[in-house]
């Protein structure tokens, strides 16, 4: 039993161990039979992918069919959400459209509107051209012929003095308040004006009339931009410059009316252009129109006149101006051109007054800009700078200014010089004097209204017109240097020719310049920048005004010494009527006097005007700026 036992358990034992040899020989009978099965198995694999692509070729056209369905389906979708988003902004674009419109005022309510602004720039226009026409008149009739010119410079000191200012509180009180403040102070002074009855009191009143004159032209040329869209905006100004135009040819023929009569107190007809009680004055239709038609530039919810008033002139609104930067600037201005102006007349150039002046004109106006440049970079101050000097930090913006600035030399000098020229030299009368400077005054405004066109419809680079219009500045002042100065009998026809090559010139540069403005500056210095062009240029035109004058004087006093006594001089200084009490040597030699100080006043002209072709140059870009 016990070997039976230990047999078992022995086979038991057994029994693992030879089973164990027969596993492990089992994968050596399948690498025998590997080569075989192999073959199998590749021919069952290769009809198995004989047999899927069948199976999915019977599978294909269902699938093909639910893809395409489901593809459709997508597609029906992409085109409905397409066309939901079409509609979505189309919906916007019309809000866009709409917003755009409702931006811009349309209609007769623009033409209305176009129609006050126009006619209030036209009485500042007219003035300036009947007072460079009768000047000679008018100080002939007050005894004031050598301080003739201040009758010019006290209007151009506060119109050029405030024009930026007025710019920068348009901003802060509202366009439309500052626009008919600058309206009711000029149609009130022009009133005085005509009943003034002395030169001084004469003076003083047109230094008023230029600050409401400043508040005109500022805001009207602030105000443009926003009543048609930036493409429109050359058209527009050139439809605005007609006033130049008609200013142009009522302002001659009025100045030379008054002249003729060799009366002041008929210069009240200007009475009848802002206050007479016999006929509708113009300044106060002007006022209504603006008043009525003109929009906010900021929106207000007050009701009451009383509360529109106290928001405006809110003391959180009156810490925002610059009252120490408008101090300096208008400091510097006066100074400036009261130096030009006395130097070589009253004063000699080396006096003490004269370099003083000067002094203080410099330093007052090096601190203008530099605490200009304080508060602009200080954000904790309430004050805003009159004039940022960031806007001068672009070669293109500086050498817009500069061109500005050079340009007003000559304009406003010519303007006013050639009628005093044809009466000193020629002998004209004040009314056909006027009429001699019609070529020039006439061409301006046709060639701004040309720039206008084409910027506008054309789309011609500005720069182009102004690079022009510089060139053509240039030739005709020019040109005037060589007007004869002996054997004087009347006006050339070369002379009107000159005047007209001239006026292209100023018409191209002057306007086509603020044309663009808008496309150099951005929206929220637009104002400012308008404001400081203008003003630049009407600056140069007052210093330009001095020099002329002193060069004038100067030439005329020297030549004249040894043939008049003191007595004849002195009264060719108080009027020019007074060359026909000479003999007619005396006549002829003071002409030829008077003839060749215009010619050196035209030398002096002529070198600005190349000064400011050299900075239209600066204006040069590979791609030049367009309206559209």
């Amino acid at each position: 039993m016990a070997t039976g036992s230990t047999t078992s358990v022995d086979n038991a034992a057994l029994t693992p161990q030879s089973e164990k040899p027969l596993v492990l020989q089992e994968p050596a009978a399948e690498q025998e039979q590997d080569p075989t099965q192999k073959q199998e198995q590749k021919q069952e694999q290769e009809k198995e992918q004989e047999q899927e692509p069948a199976a999915e070729q019977e599978q294909d056209p269902q699938q093909e069919q639910t893809q395409k369905q489901e593809q459709e389906q997508e597609e029906k979708r992409e085109q409905v959400q397409e066309q939901g988003q079409e509609q979505e902004q189309g919906q916007d674009d019309s809000q866009d459209q709409e917003l755009q419109s409702t931006q811009f005022l349309r209609g007769w309510r623009l033409h209305v509107l176009t129609a006050g602004l126009w006619l209030a720039l036209f009485l500042s226009t007219l003035e300036s051209t009947i007072v460079s026409t009768a000047l000679v008149s008018i100080t002939n009739a007050l005894n004031g012929f050598e301080i003739r010119d201040w009758i010019v410079t006290a209007y151009l000191l506060t119109y050029t003095g405030f024009l930026i200012i007025y710019a920068k509180l348009g901003d802060i009180f509202g366009r439309k308040t500052m626009f008919m403040s600058g309206l009711v102070i000029f149609t009130l002074f022009s009133t005085l004006c005509g009943v003034s009855t002395n030169i001084t009191e004469l003076i003083v009143f047109r230094a008023f009339q230029g600050l409401g004159a400043s508040g005109i032209y500022s805001m009207t040329l602030v105000i443009a931009p926003s009543l048609v869209p930036k493409e429109q905006f050359g058209k527009y100004i050139a439809i605005i410059s007609t006033v130049f135009a008609l200013a142009s040819i009522l302002g001659p023929i009025v100045g030379g009316a008054i002249g003729a009569t060799g009366n002041l107190k008929v210069s009240r007809f200007r009475r009848l252009m802002s206050g007479d009680s016999r006929s509708t004055p113009a300044g106060c239709v002007a006022l209504v129109v603006i008043g009525l038609f003109l929009p906010p530039s900021k929106s207000s919810q007050d009701v009451s006149f009383r509360s529109i008033l106290r928001n405006k002139f809110a003391f959180s609104n009156v810490q925002r101006v610059d009252i120490l930067g408008v101090t300096l600037l208008l400091g510097a201005s006066i100074l400036l051109v009261f130096a030009f102006e006395s130097a070589g007349t009253k004063y000699a150039w080396d006096s003490p007054t004269v370099i003083t002046t000067l002094v203080i004109a410099v330093v007052m106006g090096a601190a203008f800009m530099l605490w200009e440049r304080r508060i602009q970079n200080r954000t904790t101050v309430a004050h805003e700078p009159v004039f940022p000097p960031r806007l001068l930090n672009g070669r293109i913006m500086a050498a817009m200014m500069a061109a500005a600035l050079f340009v007003g030399f000559p304009f406003t000098s010519v303007v006013v010089n050639i009628p005093q020229r044809s009466q000193a030299v020629y002998g004209y009368s004040p009314q056909r004097a006027g009429i001699g400077l019609l070529p020039l005054l006439l061409c301006s405004p046709v060639a701004t209204a040309v720039s206008g066109f084409l910027t506008s419809n054309l789309n011609v680079p500005p720069v182009h017109l102004i690079l022009a219009g510089a060139v053509l500045q240039v030739i005709g002042v020019g040109l005037t240097c060589s007007l004869p100065t002996t054997q004087i009998v009347d006006m050339t026809p070369q002379q009107y020719g000159f005047e007209a090559i001239m006026g292209v010139g100023f018409g191209l540069t002057v306007s086509t310049v603020l044309t663009l403005a808008p496309l150099v500056t951005d929206q929220e210095d637009l104002a400012v920048t308008m404001g400081a062009l203008t003003q630049v240029r009407v600056l140069g035109g007052t210093i330009g005004l001095a020099v002329c004058a002193t060069v004038l004087n100067t030439h005329v006093s020297t030549q004249l010494a040894t043939i008049l006594s003191p007595g004849q001089l002195q009264a060719i200084s108080n009027s020019l009527s007074s060359i026909e009490q000479l003999s007619l040597a005396q006549q002829t030699a003071v002409r030829v006097a008077f003839a060749e100080g215009y010619n050196r006043q035209n030398i002096v002209l002529t070198a600005f005007s190349g000064l400011a072709l050299v900075s239209a140059f600066f204006l040069w870009e590979k791609v030049p700026r367009k309206v559209r």
